[in-house]
């Protein structure tokens, strides 16, 4: 039998610099995480986790040890989430807490006042929501609960900063457009 096509030095070289291209559009290394934001996060959270704590029970335990057992998942909340896009009270809880949360590190931050709104319904779809007057500041779209549920601190804490991070920018933005009249001067 005849060879197909022969190979020549050129075309193998052709696809070792397409191999190479290739190799060279993988994932961006993570940046390291504000610790000074992270810590803000951390210590709000845990404010409102021993505001919903009526009897005390996780008083004494340390911020890191409360998260794991008032806010994460565990791995059978995670696959309740994952059957049939059903989503778990805890993870329900899980939206508005730490969207609650990522308005107060803005409010601290900025000295200006931030709302937030989020919710999620039973299928896992919903939206979170960061606004200050009429600016919408952060705007995450959950859907089928992604990102949620969160099972690890780190994971959180990095949502958390970016969408922090994000929040600050747009608002320094749009400083200058709501320096004369304020935030709720804006039209359109």
């Amino acid at each position: 039998m005849e060879p197909m096509a022969k190979e020549s030095p050129a075309i193998s070289e052709g696809a070792l610099q397409e191999a190479a291209q290739l190799k060279g559009r993988s994932r961006p290394a993570r940046k390291a995480v504000d610790q000074e934001t992270a810590d803000a996060l951390v210590r709000r959270l845990c404010s409102l986790l021993d505001a919903e704590d009526f009897f005390g029970r996780y008083a004494a335990l340390p911020p890191g040890e409360k998260l794991a057992q008032q806010f994460l998942a565990s791995t059978k909340d995670q696959s309740k989430s994952e059957f049939n896009c059903a989503v778990s009270p805890k993870v329900r809880q899980q939206v508005p807490l730490l969207f609650q949360a990522i308005a107060g590190v803005i409010e601290e931050r900025s000295g200006t006042m931030i709302q937030s709104t989020a919710e999620i319904n039973g299928e896992g779809f919903g939206r979170g929501l960061l606004y200050s007057g009429r600016v919408i500041l952060v705007l995450k779209s959950l859907r089928a609960g992604f990102p949620f549920p969160f099972t690890s601190e780190e994971k959180v804490i990095r949502y958390g900063v970016e969408c922090v991070t994000e929040g600050l920018a747009f608002l320094a933005k749009y400083k200058e457009v709501t320096a004369l009249h304020g935030l709720l001067s804006l039209e359109g």
